[in-house]
């Protein structure tokens, strides 16, 4: 393979935090993985030719055949891996090792190194022995290991004794499969990844069930030889296992171990993981676990002599301090170790650092090797799964008891670094002292429990001493415990050395708030009803375990949980897929439900005392294996609650294997606007949050109701033709004044904090009565008054009677809305957010930004239009983080959505005409002034820039509506006398909007307004413009404006037009088994995924006046100069949206599938390189992407399909998805269409790209002077610039972009002999392949843009044989001529039957001199007008024609100086196209030069041919025998006539053949009318 060269693109502020930087021979883990500027080839694409350095190749033993050794996790708390299960018959002797004397002796503190130890240095050159790598820890110890770069790995496997296949087959099929070690190989590259399993893996087979370990005498006596460090994670965890193999595992197998150190030559640690037993008295670290008669031999003894039958009976003697044989046999084990040690020491010999790791129960990993990664339900991992399952695992009566769960990353540095740490002990060291035995007579030990205030963590700087702050709550039994509280500093030379591994004391939830995030999760996820925490944690002993035994039945028979039944959509690779899985968790869940016993008896409320892993942390701190760059020092319960929903996840994805799912935490600085906490993850509950209460409907009938109300407005969402009944009618109504009557009777409501009701305004006040006044000023306003007298003196009507119709114009646009509605609506959007969206995102810093800036100033959101529930949204979040809650500006139209309409009205829109041509003078007047006083009065307003929803998910231009305008005027006040001098605001105005009937008011409704009357001035405040970009991950109204821009003709009504009935309220005691009846059979359950709210910078109405004035000649009274101001302001305002943009990787991976189409499809494992090379992409351009580090790619592109609707939209080629799985689109134009909608909404980002790389594509030759290239990029950029709204300084732009790939050696820029500068075209598909790939993919988002203006252009060519067309008749005509050129395999991309592009081409067309506009009226005659207005063409309508041919006459288009930025384009357009008269086959052929293919020289002879083909097929469809105007008996002249058939011919061949029922889309698709369903 050709070398290819590489970019760095990763910034060195996207490190993850406490994580250095690694070598680049060092393999990064995907928690903060090493992205490379690259794709995969056409094939696949091996990653390590881009890295610097590849890994040095070491020299391999001759016996290592594959990974991996021993076999069972040893996590914590019993929660680690299953261990070493299968024991030879042949019981090891156990050798008579002397008791040392358990005397008590003086605490000294432990001793570690002076300095800060470097870890990667320690394992450089060492190797090191794991046993139990195929269990959870030890799964990730490898891992980790492998990131270090360490010297080699020797792995402990077993074979053959419950599996076939060699060591090395379990260790790919147990290990190396496991997606931790998946992204670990992709973020290396294949071959690297390869080559270092190769040369650092070594498998040794072995069985710690054996004598010796089934060693073979080689492989003994090479670990003994090699060995530097030893990690025993090996061992059987389930307690229900038989006892004497339990032994001969975790006891026998680890002295074993020992013997094996002890004949090693060059150790350096032993590591031993153990459980961190709390049922017993004193947990502390200088101590060892009681056992009975405190002789481990005589016990170990008794096991391996006793009959099978008998060992229940040796374990019941042990019971009250071991309640299964895992934790017998783990304690048991730590005191032969301790023997051992005493034997050493007694014998004068050398002993090396050992260390006891007792850790509280692991759960799924917090960053590393992936967010959430878990595997096994062993420990904690099975208590997550059997919660959700509906298990009462955790113990009722623990709700206060801390929730002390490790994460396995944060364990797993804690191990490493442990033994990177240890020294050899000192000689005077002590023996750990066993427990004394705990009897009925014993003083009982105290619980620990937790509270919000409890903080127990290491405080102060690093020096000799760790002291320890403990909450006051917590106190020990005995009096050595006492004496350990008093002192500040805790010391130890205990050896070996003990670690307890506990989140106690760093601030970890209790139970009952653990278990919360727990249940949401689960009741999310699969729509499993769990019980509150409350109900949960009850003290009811004898029904929970009748409950738990229940549930344990259930489970068994249970084949999944709550997975919803295959759908009708389903394809049968997902009923497949969905039947493994079931069965897969079915064996879980039993397996679970077997480990509960263990499970249970470490749930307990002991203190814990972990002085000596206080110390380890302090150490390694800077260090590469810091745990709390895992578990911050600082961590607060907002980490732990998104801990635990994201470990939820972790078992749901990485164990279960359920598919499309992602992980359910925001970024970091992100929140999710539906959990009611604040950024410390405390409760922050808002009355928006509960339930009103209600004298009359219980809370059941309340939720019931709510859920009713939610149906319904998702109907209208998600239907495309909403239908109004009576019996819907009357259930919403009636459950609406339901609602509205419990809130408005609740006391909460009025009695809410006084800064909760500060930011609603005006609505604070629960007195509604403020109409009157703001009537008043209304009416007094100098516009109104102006625009009055102008119907008096025009029209003659009195002037009562022009009085009258303003307050008929004022009462249809006013908003009416008070409190106790305005808090409903809060509680009912968040009842349909939760319901719809997974997660409705915004930046916490974006909060504060608001906060801060709009203290004491006027605040106007103004979110980019993609759905209707925009302005929802905006006021939901405004209401959830106490941001200025806004009124906001709606379009007439919107009140016709039947009950989203009420929604909207409740909420506090009014209601206005947006197109100035419907608005009268005194409409335009009373919509400005009440702007203007809502906006001073209520202190927040939305409005939208945009006329409508956009239908291809590009940016639309700004619509001329007059908004703006009179947001300026609200703060110039320019309806007044204005003057320079007041433009400025006072700073000092902080306080928030005032309200009508506050003393601060003003004391005349008309002072604000009219000062014209009363002279008086008045400093207003300024205006914050707030720019918002809402990204959906899945928009719900979607299908809706798919048929709309498919549709020959629009939609006559938007959805849902049908008005909301008029009739008057009904009460709830007549219709309330009607309105329960139905909702309950609703089927629409989808989710939309998540919401992406992004903030962009603030735009200051102030500042602009300012800047303008200084730019002026300092004076805005002019009305030119404010329209400066006003284009101004809405250039900022757009551009500031387009940067708070968040990414959704639904985006992303919709553009790849997309691509695919030139080759056929994209292979899964291609798209999964694709999607990360883009994420970069979009990182480096400085975008928000909602993609965390660390994250699955697999589950993020699996979760994608889930979205775009994989059923319907893609096509999965194959019965499993693998990495050469193919993927492709539905090529329909409805699936086309939907995935260019998701694909649409991040081509800014890329566009200057796209534009340089169409450009680069276009060329066949090698090189090329700089001058054509750059013309060619000129042509490009003009001739989209309406379609993608650019503002932009070309030249710039194109030194930019040139600069940018000259640096990634796509370009190189050269000197010919003349000294023309030249550019020699590097990326070909023999040369840097790679880069080749890019710039098709990076083209491939303007390629169907280009086949839609090129179509337009010939379809255009009717003008030829009809000189004249009906402006809106050019879609239908460029969808018609689509059509044919999809069939005729002309173009691949269905995105040509978009009405919007070719509506968007033919003006830029008129704009670029090639076309002309006159009216229809002026030039077509009576009966021509009449025949038109039959066909659906308004006698209105305009009229296009070629340029010259407005007289019938071809001239050259003459350029005329009336608009300059018009007369340039012009210009442009004939120079560098070299055109003479305007010709549009020459345009059409100049764009076809930029297509896909048409540097072929096939391609563009047969190209060339279109535009004659397309005309030629235009005049067959107007040779009919009898023409319309003649089927009317009209005559008409030629073009005329000519112009009439046309019409009817398009119109009589988009209509559909078939008739439709009521049941079918009323909608028609253009892929159905012109069969180009296949």
């Amino acid at each position: 393979m050709a070398d290819v060269p590489t970019i760095s693109i990763t910034k060195p502020d996207m490190e993850s935090q406490g994580t250095p930087q690694r070598s680049p021979s060092s393999p990064s883990p995907p928690g903060s993985p090493t992205i490379f500027d690259v794709v995969k080839n056409m094939e696949a694409l091996d990653r390590d030719d881009m890295y610097e350095k590849d890994i040095t190749a070491e020299e391999e033993h001759p016996n290592d055949a594959s990974e991996e050794h021993g076999d069972d996790q040893q996590g914590k708390n019993g929660f680690q891996n299953e261990g070493d299960g299968s024991a030879n018959t042949d019981s090891p002797q156990l050798s008579d090792h002397d008791a040392p004397n358990p005397q008590m002796h003086t605490v000294e503190q432990l001793e570690v190194a002076s300095a800060s130890p470097d870890p990667r240095e320690f394992y450089a050159d060492k190797t090191v022995l794991l046993t139990g790598a195929t269990g959870f820890v030890g799964k990730a110890l490898l891992w980790k290991l492998l990131t270090l770069d360490v010297k080699k790995v020797y792995v402990l496997v077993r074979t053959g004794v419950r599996r076939f296949g060699s060591t090395g087959d379990r260790v790919y099929d147990d290990i190396l499969s496991n997606k931790a070690f998946v992204a670990l190989r992709r973020s290396m590259g294949p071959t690297a990844f390869d080559r270092m399993v190769k040369v650092k893996i070594h498998i040794v087979p072995g069985d710690l069930s054996k004598p010796g370990l089934g060693l073979a005498d080689e492989d003994r006596k090479m670990l003994v030889k090699e060995t530097n460090v030893i990690f025993h994670c090996g061992a059987i965890v389930d307690g229900s296992e038989p006892l004497d193999i339990v032994t001969k595992v975790n006891v026998l197998g680890t002295m074993e171990l020992v013997d094996i150190a002890n004949e090693c030559m060059m150790l350096g640690a032993f590591i031993f993981l153990s459980p961190l037993q709390v049922q017993h008295s004193s947990p502390f670290e200088d101590r060892l676990f009681a056992v009975p008669n405190q002789d481990p031999y005589n016990v170990i003894q008794q096991i391996l002599s006793s009959k099978p039958e008998d060992l229940q009976s040796v374990l019941d003697s042990c019971r009250l301090q071991y309640p299964d044989a895992y934790l017998l046999t783990k304690s048991l084990a730590e005191h032969l170790l301790a023997k051992e040690v005493q034997k050493i020491r007694e014998n004068g010999a050398y002993h090396y650092p050992l260390a006891i790791l007792r850790s509280s129960p692991i759960g799924p990993s917090a960053c590393e090797p992936l967010v959430g990664w878990a595997d096994g339900v062993n420990g904690f991992n099975g208590t997550i799964l059997l919660t959700g399952r509906g298990t009462r695992v955790i113990q009722p009566g623990s709700g206060d008891a801390p929730a002390d769960v490790v994460p396995v990353d944060f364990a797993v540095r804690m191990i490493i670094g442990c033994a990177a740490t240890i020294r050899t002990p000192s000689r005077d060291f002590i023996i750990p002292s066993p427990d004394p035995i705990i009897d009925g007579s014993t003083e009982p030990r105290r619980s620990l429990t937790l509270t919000d205030s409890d903080s127990v963590r290491i405080s102060g700087s690093v020096a000799d001493d760790i002291s320890m702050s403990r909450s006051s709550s917590v106190s020990r039994a005995s009096s050595r415990t006492s004496v350990r509280e008093d002192s500040l500093v805790l010391k130890t030379n205990v050896f070996p050395y003990i670690y307890h591994l506990t989140m106690t004391n760093m601030r970890c939830l209790s139970w009952k708030q653990a278990y919360e995030p727990i249940r949401q999760y689960w009741m999310r996820a699969t729509k499993n009803i769990l019980p509150p925490a409350d109900a949960y944690f009850t003290t009811n002993t004898g029904l929970n375990r009748a409950r738990t035994v229940m549930n344990s039945i259930r489970s068994a028979a249970s084949s999944y949980m709550a997975s919803p039944s295959p759908s009708a959509s389903s394809t049968s690779a997902d009923i497949r897929a969905r039947k493994r899985s079931s069965h897969r968790f079915s064996n879980y869940i039993d397996k679970a439900t077997r480990l509960q016993p263990t499970i249970r008896s470490l749930y307990k409320t002991t203190s814990v005392s972990d002085t000596n892993a206080a110390v380890l942390r302090h150490v390694l701190q800077t260090t590469e294996v810091d745990p709390h760059s895992i578990v911050p020092e600082d961590v607060d319960h907002g980490f732990w609650r998104n801990y635990f929903l994201n470990a939820c996840y972790g078992i749901h994805f990485f164990v279960c294997a359920e598919p499309n799912l992602r992980l359910p935490v925001p970024l970091l600085g992100w929140t999710c606007a539906l959990r009611p906490y604040d950024v410390h993850g405390d409760d922050a509950g808002r009355l928006i949050d509960r339930q009103a209460e209600s004298a009359v409907f219980s809370p059941d009938q309340i939720a019931k109701r709510i859920t009713r109300m939610v149906t319904q407005i998702k109907d209208v969402l998600t239907s495309s033709e909403y239908q109004k009944n009576a019996q819907d009618d009357e259930r919403w109504l009636g459950d609406m004044d339901d609602s509205l009557d419990d809130w408005s009777q609740d006391a909460a409501v009025f009695n809410s904090d006084k800064e909760a009701r500060m930011v609603l305004g005006k609505w604070r006040k629960k007195v509604g009565s403020h109409d009157d006044k703001v009537k008043i000023v209304i009416l007094n306003d100098r516009r109104v008054n102006n625009a009055i007298h102008q119907i008096i003196s025009n029209a003659g009507v009195p002037k009562q009677t022009a009085i009258n119709e303003a307050n008929k114009i004022l009462v249809r646009m006013s908003e009416r809305t008070q409190l106790q509605f305005v808090w409903f609506a809060g509680h009912f959007l968040k009842s349909l957010f939760d319901d719809m969206f997974e997660n409705v995102r915004i930046q916490e810093d974006s909060i504060r930004r608001i906060h801060a800036a709009t203290l004491g100033k006027r605040v106007v959101y103004v979110p980019v239009t993609k759905s209707v529930l925009d302005p929802l949204l905006v006021w939901y979040i405004a209401i959830r983080y106490q941001l200025p809650v806004p009124a906001f500006a709606c379009d007439e139209s919107l009140a016709q959505l039947g009950p989203l309409s009420d929604i909207y009205r409740l909420s506090g829109a009014y209601y206005v005409k947006r197109d100035k041509q419907e608005r009268s003078p005194l409409n335009s007047a009373v919509m400005a002034a009440y702007t203007q006083v809502l906006l001073r009065e209520h202190g927040a307003l939305s409005m939208t820039l945009e006329r409508s929803r956009s239908r291809s998910g590009k940016y639309q231009a700004a619509y001329d509506d007059g908004l703006v305008e009179m947001i300026v005027e609200s703060t110039l006040q320019s309806n007044q006398n204005f003057s320079a001098t007041r433009a400025r605001v006072p700073s000092m105005e902080n306080s928030p909007p005032a309200s009508p009937d506050t003393p601060s008011t003003i004391g005349s409704p008309t002072m604000s307004v009219d000062s014209s009357i009363s002279h008086t001035l008045k400093v207003h405040r300024d205006v914050l413009l707030v720019p918002i970009n809402i990204t959906y991950e899945s928009l719900p109204e979607l299908p809706y404006l798919l048929n709309d821009i498919l549709d020959h003709q629009p939609s006559k009504q938007p959805i849902g037009l049908n008005k909301t009935s008029s009739q008057a309220f009904i009460r709830p005691s007549e219709a309330v088994d009607r309105r329960n009846k139905g909702v309950e059979s609703s089927e629409n359950q989808r989710k939309f995924g998540r919401v992406l709210v992004g903030v962009g910078r603030l735009v200051s109405v102030q500042d602009a006046v300012e800047e303008s004035m200084r730019l002026s000649s300092g004076s805005v009274n002019d009305p030119t100069d404010e329209s400066v101001i006003v284009r101004k302001i809405t250039k900022q305002v757009q551009e500031n949206q387009r940067k708070a943009l968040v990414v959704s990787p639904v985006s992303i991976v919709a553009s790849i599938i997309l691509y695919g189409r030139s080759t056929g499809g994209v292979s899964f494992g291609k798209m999964k390189d694709m999607a990360e090379w883009l994420r970069a992409e979009v990182i480096m351009r400085g975008f928000q992407i909602d993609w965390e580090d660390g994250e699955d790619v697999a589950s993020v592109v699996l979760y994608t399909f889930r979205l775009l609707d994989d059923s319907r939209n893609i096509i999965i080629e194959g019965k499993e998805v693998t990495d050469d799985t193919n993927i492709r689109v539905s090529d329909h134009a409805d699936n086309v269409l939907a995935l260019a909608y998701y694909a649409n909404q991040i081509i800014d980002i890329f566009l200057l790209d796209a534009f340089f790389a169409v450009v680069y594509l276009s060329f066949t030759e090698s090189a090329v002077t700089e001058d054509e290239f750059m013309d060619r990029f000129h042509f490009l950029v003009q001739i989209f610039e309406r379609e993608f709204v650019l503002n932009w300084e070309i030249d710039e732009q194109f030194k930019s972009v040139l600069s940018m790939y000259v640096q990634r050696k796509v370009i190189r820029k050269l000197k010919d002999d003349k000294g023309v500068s030249r550019l020699q075209l590097a990326a070909n598909i023999e040369n840097n392949s790679v880069r080749y790939e890019q710039l098709l993919f990076l083209g491939s988002i303007l390629y169907p843009t280009i086949d839609s203006y090129w179509i337009t252009s010939c379809s255009l060519s009717a003008l030829e044989a009809v000189p004249m067309l009906p402006r809106s008749i050019v879609p239908l005509l460029t969808q018609w001529i689509a059509t044919h050129l999809i069939t005729g395999r002309r173009t691949i991309y269905r995105e040509v039957l978009s009405t919007e592009s070719s509506r968007t081409a033919a003006d830029m067309f008129m704009a670029m001199g090639f076309l002309n506009e006159i009216s229809a009226r002026q030039k077509l005659s009576p009966d021509a007008q009449i025949l038109l207005h039959e066909l659906g063409i308004p006698t209105s309508e305009s009229l296009i024609v070629l340029s010259g041919h407005s007289n019938g006459e071809k001239v050259q288009t003459p350029v005329t100086s009336e608009d300059p930025a018009e007369l340039m384009k012009a210009l442009m357009a004939q120079i560098q196209m070299n055109r003479a008269n305007s010709n549009l086959a020459d345009l059409c052929q100049q764009i076809d030069s930029y297509r896909l293919g048409s540097t072929s020289q096939r391609e563009t002879f047969q190209n060339k041919q279109v535009f004659q083909k397309c005309l030629k097929q235009i005049k067959g469809i107007l040779q009919a025998n009898t023409s319309f105007a003649k089927k009317r008996q009209l005559s008409l002249p030629e073009n005329e006539e000519r112009l009439v058939q046309l019409v009817h011919a398009l119109r009589t061949s988009s209509t559909p053949s078939v008739s439709r029922t009521r049941d079918t889309r009323a909608l028609r698709r253009i892929s159905e009318a012109y069969s180009l369903r296949h």
